[in-house]
């Protein structure tokens, strides 16, 4: 949005005061607009033309910056976004070229990556044009009846299906991508109930009150420059949670503290990876509901849900190591003492009889099914030293069971990983 200096504009709060006015109470609105008028010399007519039009602006600036800016988003849209010409009547999947003809379309929560931030500010947008300016939105489009607008802010793609390797990666990028809209929202007093997921079409809105060229902020520099331009107070009143991508977040950490308790239990049986994806999606989904029932942006839709669940179960089953080892083979329960407090939490122990049984049953099934004696005789010993160490609640390692049961370290370190699932 270009800015163009007005002598009006010397006291925007005044200024701003009149616009939200003229907004609520034309009538009453313009007996104020006409004596302000004529307190600082002005014609009424120039007056209400400032506070009810957008600023002018070249249209070479616009075939330049902003026409490019909205051929990258129709080309990023998704093959299938949400789609309506009606908030109120709900949503629909379209095809991408039927989406773009509607009235309202997705902006948000895409299921490969975030792309952007959208705040939705009900407030005339001359109450807040020092805070666009200051802070430059990559497209602002008003609503001409209110003056109320959308300010979207473009970023550096966020994947939300990282490489192999680099999942874990999500968690730290979607906290972040939390508090900065939570900071965003702050910094315009934007409507705590808006979820990000809807703008509108930016093809079928008028080009007048189109504004922007298409600007990119990486992350981080924008989280840089809302913290300068929030009040510390401010800062500290802002809660990630509430925010939108909050809900993501929380879900993320939520879902992956039950699939890396639960993961054990599916590892090494028919069918074992399928079903455990299908466990963690159901528990995704229950999530949702027992989450965000009552949160101020309601329920995450079900493709963030399904895509949020399908991203942690396919990692935690394929890579993550800390629920491998079993109080014996056959349980099918993990070691607690490996576990972070939160899964451990999830897990009761095995106590009395019942972890007595467990560990008779896994050593006489371990010892058949490797038919040596003296291998059977050391599993026998590994599995009650594993039995005293954990009763003890102490670490778990091959130095300490070798030490406890009187075996060579190489032997604890093999029994060990076969244990994990690692031999």
């Amino acid at each position: 949005m270009e800015h163009h200096t007005r002598p009006e504009a010397q006291i925007p709060d005044t200024l701003a005061k009149i616009a939200g006015l003229l907004q609520i109470n034309p009538d009453l609105g313009e007996v104020v607009l006409r004596a302000y008028a004529a307190l600082r010399g002005l014609s009424p007519e120039a007056l209400r033309a400032h506070l009810l039009a957008p600023p002018p602006r070249p249209e070479r600036a616009r075939e330049a910056f902003q026409a490019a800016y909205l051929r990258h988003f129709a080309e990023n849209l998704p093959r299938y976004p949400y789609a309506t010409d009606d908030p109120k009547e709900g949503v629909r999947i379209y095809k991408r070229e039927n989406a773009l003809k509607r009235v309202h379309v997705q902006v948000g929560h895409y299921p490969h990556a975030v792309l952007r931030l959208v705040v939705d500010v009900d407030l005339p947008w001359p109450q807040v044009e020092e805070r666009i300016h200051a802070l430059p939105p990559s497209l602002v489009l008003v609503n001409p009846r209110s003056g109320h607008f959308h300010a979207w802010y473009e970023l550096d793609p966020i994947p939300l299906k990282p490489p192999p390797g680099r999942e874990e990666s999500l968690k730290g990028a979607l906290a972040l991508l939390a508090e900065v809209e939570a900071l965003l929202e702050a910094y315009y007093g934007a409507d705590p109930g808006y979820t990000g997921l809807l703008s509108r079409n930016p093809f079928l809105h008028p080009s007048e009150w189109t504004w922007g060229g298409g600007k990119r902020w990486s992350l981080r520099d924008l989280h840089r420059e809302l913290r300068e331009l929030l009040p510390s107070g401010t800062r500290r009143r802002v809660d990630p949670g509430l925010a939108s991508y909050g809900r993501n977040n929380t879900l993320f950490d939520r879902l992956r503290v039950e699939a890396y308790a639960h993961v054990a239990l599916f590892r090494g049986r028919p069918g074992g990876r399928e079903a455990f994806l299908a466990w963690v999606e159901q528990r995704a989904h229950a999530l949702n509901q027992a989450l965000f029932r009552d949160h101020p942006k309601g329920l995450l839709s079900p493709r963030e849900v399904h895509h949020t669940a399908k991203s942690v179960a396919k990692w935690t089953y394929d890579r993550y190591q800390g629920g491998r080892v079993y109080a014996v083979s056959s349980t099918g329960r993990p070691d607690r003492s490996r576990l972070s407090p939160q899964a451990r939490a999830l897990i009761p122990p095995l106590q009395g009889e019942e972890l007595q049984e467990a560990v008779q049953t896994g050593a006489s099934l371990g010892g058949r099914k490797r038919g040596s004696r003296r291998r059977q005789e050391a599993e026998e010993k590994l599995t009650e030293a594993l039995k005293r160490l954990q009763s003890r609640d102490e670490a778990i390692t091959a130095r300490a069971l070798a030490r406890e049961a009187g075996v060579s370290p190489t032997t604890a370190s093999n029994w060990l990983k076969r244990m994990r699932g690692q031999g």
